[in-house]
């Protein structure tokens, strides 16, 4: 082999053994994450597309019970998560630190019961009906949307494997849904109309235009 051949296999070798380093295979680095955050408890699964590129899978689950008031009524409810989330991450620096976009897709719902504030006396749009008038007052919270845009940022370790950690902070943009019937006075157009009323009261007190997600876990990679 000539002295010219030599030093051109010589000057090859080491960038044909950096470049794994410095791009990484589709699918090289995979780990799987368990956590907890205001979307629930989760499991999830990690795998980078190339240095600066990952996707995520994930799915988080909660119920709890809460309350929320309007100026007349008392809520009482339960509370339930149950999502898939699909995310894009961006790597600026090639490492753990991430810009995610994506989808949450499910529900976010609550199913509550009613009770007046005080008296025994619910006052609906000004005007008061007994508990006996309105009977059994219900209602659901959801979100209008099965599907809602979602953007953070986090860290999560890469690389390399063994256990790890992630946390993240991102917002959901989600509209509210709200339901609500009562079994008393069905026919009673004016009844009705002061319901649709406190229907909407309720709908405004408990829209969030943007959902918080703040969270974290720990990571397995593989």
């Amino acid at each position: 082999m000539s002295k010219n051949k030599l030093a051109a296999l010589a000057l090859a070798l080491p960038a044909a053994l950096l470049a794994p380093a410095a791009i990484a295979a589709p699918f090289e680095d995979v780990s799987v994450g368990a956590g907890v955050s205001t979307l629930g408890y989760g499991l999830d699964v990690n795998a980078s597309l190339s240095k600066h590129f990952s996707a995520t899978l994930g799915y988080s689950t909660f119920e709890i019970d809460g309350d929320e008031d309007t100026d007349e009524v008392n809520y009482k409810g339960d509370l339930e998560f149950s999502n898939t989330r699909l995310l894009l991450n961006w790597h600026p620096l090639g490492g753990g630190f991430q810009v995610s976009v994506g989808a949450v897709v499910g529900d976010i719902k609550a199913s509550v019961t009613g009770t007046p504030r005080a008296g025994g006396v619910y006052e609906f749009n000004g005007t008061e009906y007994t508990a006996a008038e309105v009977g059994t007052l219900k209602g659901t919270v959801e979100l209008k949307d099965n599907v809602a845009p979602y953007a953070g940022i986090a860290y999560r370790s890469r690389g390399g494997s063994g256990l790890g950690f992630y946390v993240e902070l991102g917002a959901v943009a989600a509209k509210t849904s709200v339901s609500l019937q009562a079994t008393g006075l069905a026919s009673d157009p004016r009844f009705q109309a002061d319901l649709e009323a406190e229907r909407l009261d309720l709908e405004d007190s408990v829209d969030v235009s943007v959902y918080p997600v703040l969270g974290a876990g720990l990571v397995y990679r593989f």
